[in-house]
């Protein structure tokens, strides 16, 4: 099987790539387009056949489709400050793709959207994701749509991720409010287990699925996790919510960071999702936050 994955050289795309090939898929086989040349020199370094491009803009990448058997699209705009990098991203790229699969004949996709677009936020990345995802809907392609929670792993810079790299720098960890925020976190190597389940045995009917961690652990844990498994004098500190966000601004001046406001009150929303033991459903075996954290850190 040919398999065309857009957007595939960012977080999601690193891990999936790592665990399709130790569960024997041939990377030879896997043809990965995205704008981002450092990370894409990354996955190169896998052994799949790598294209640079920006999917927004209609180009000569569409002949890649030529041959395919199926796409997985990740491509996303999940931070930033302005509306269009999200359109462009999120919604554009996704219109071009569609219009590339039906051009060479692909008929099936796995389609990367998000828990966002259950939300109780409408930030610009819902909202985008969200028309993202009805854009697979509508296309007449046979889909998967996936609505993944919080994902977290290695190479994580955003996330959990993030949150490690802050507590690595700043002995202090800031919780903002009372820490009670549930999220659901999956670990990446679970995610990238059901998604191969999807290219070895796809649906015969459409599909959407709403991912979610068999854990739901509040803010305050993730962080009281990071910091026990760090060791150290390391401690948390509870700051209100106003407070903490124009502490984070700072950081953002000073860091660079990638995390955003918007991602701030993405964790402090307060959303559960629905519950779904889909582990169950297709025999994945579970990695619990603790010990997901402990192979962030050994990376």
């Amino acid at each position: 099987m040919k398999i065309l994955i857009t957007g595939g050289a960012g977080f999601v795309g690193k891990n999936l790539i790592r665990v399709m090939k130790e569960e024997g898929i041939n990377p030879a086989d896997i043809t990965v387009i995205d704008k981002d040349e450092v990370n894409l020199n990354f996955v190169k370094n896998l052994g799949v056949i790598t294209v640079l491009a920006d999917l927004a803009v209609s180009g000569s990448w569409s002949d890649n489709f030529y041959g395919q058997d199926l796409i997985i699209s990740l491509q996303a705009q999940i931070s930033g400050p302005q509306y269009d990098s999200f359109k462009r991203n999120n919604i554009d790229a996704m219109q071009n793709i569609l219009e590339a699969a039906k051009k060479f004949g692909i008929k099936k996709i796995i389609h990367f959207s998000s828990a966002a677009v259950l939300s109780v936020r409408q930030d610009f990345y819902a909202t985008t994701k969200k028309a993202g995802e009805e854009l697979v809907k509508n296309s007449r392609l046979s889909y998967v749509v996936i609505q993944p929670s919080l994902m977290y792993g290695p190479l994580d810079t955003k996330n959990v991720g993030w949150l490690i790299n802050f507590a690595r720098k700043c002995p202090v960890f800031p919780i903002p409010g009372n820490g009670q925020y549930p999220r659901q976190p999956i670990y990446i190597d679970d995610m990238s287990h059901l998604v191969i389940k999807f290219i070895k045995n796809f649906p015969s009917e459409n599909k959407v699925y709403s991912i979610n961690g068999q854990q739901i652990i509040n803010f305050r844990e993730i962080i009281s996790t990071i910091l026990k498994n760090m060791g150290g004098l390391r401690r948390a500190i509870y700051l209100p919510l106003p407070i903490f966000l124009f502490l984070m601004k700072i950081y953002d001046t000073i860091f660079r960071s990638p995390f955003t406001p918007d991602q701030i009150k993405s964790l402090t929303s307060g959303d559960v999702f629905p519950e779904y033991p889909w582990w169950q459903e297709f025999n994945i075996k579970m990695t619990s936050f603790d010990q997901g954290v402990k192979n962030m850190l050994k990376n």
